[in-house]
This record gives C-alpha cells, sequence and structure tokens, in this order.
C-alpha cells in the first residue's frame, strides 16, 4: 500500500505556449501557486523557487514537455535551474515523463 504524501503537490506541465521567460515564471507560480507575481530576472525566480522548497512541506514535479518555445538561452538557464533545484531538493522536486 502506497503511502499518500501529505503536503502541496502540484504538476507543471512547460509546452511551446511557454516563449518567454516571464511567461514560464507564470506558468510555475500560477500552476504551482508560489504565491509571487513578477521577477526581475532569473536570479530573483531562482531565489523565490528555493525558498518555497526550503520552507514547505511540497513536491513539485515538473513535466518539460515542450521547450521549442522558449529562447535557447532561456531553455538552458531553466534546464540548469531544474538541476540545482532536483540536486538540492531531491524529495520535493523531479522532473516526470510526459503522458502523452
Amino acid at each position: 500500500m502506497a503511502h499518500e504524501f501529505e503536503g502541496e503537490h502540484y504538476r507543471i506541465c512547460i509546452d511551446a505556449h511557454v516563449t518567454s521567460k516571464d511567461a514560464l515564471f507564470s506558468r510555475v507560480t500560477d500552476t504551482a501557486y508560489l504565491g509571487y507575481s513578477s521577477f526581475t530576472g532569473w536570479d530573483a525566480f531562482m531565489d523565490m523557487f528555493h525558498s518555497r522548497l526550503s520552507n514547505s512541506v511540497i513536491r513539485i514535479e515538473i513535466e518539460n514537455r515542450d521547450l521549442c518555445g522558449l529562447p535557447e538561452r532561456d531553455r538552458s538557464t531553466w534546464v540548469e535551474v531544474l538541476d540545482e533545484l532536483k540536486d538540492e531538493f531531491p524529495d520535493k522536486i523531479r522532473l516526470v515523463q510526459s503522458n502523452g
């Protein structure tokens, strides 16, 4: 019998409709209800995400379904951000495979 996770649980799908870092930030914060609405850049976004993971009983699954809408630089930065967060919070954030 599987143990139910007792905390916040979100699944965020990043797809081709996400065409800028601002749209990416909104997709993450709107889906996971992180309580933030705007950022000045990647550093502020990373600080928010790190703080939220540090201070919450939360599990966030990220489905990178289609990153082609993001500019290459933002795509690379997003992957680096996820790698750093996964390394630091392996029980709170993970990448999941697309189901379709």
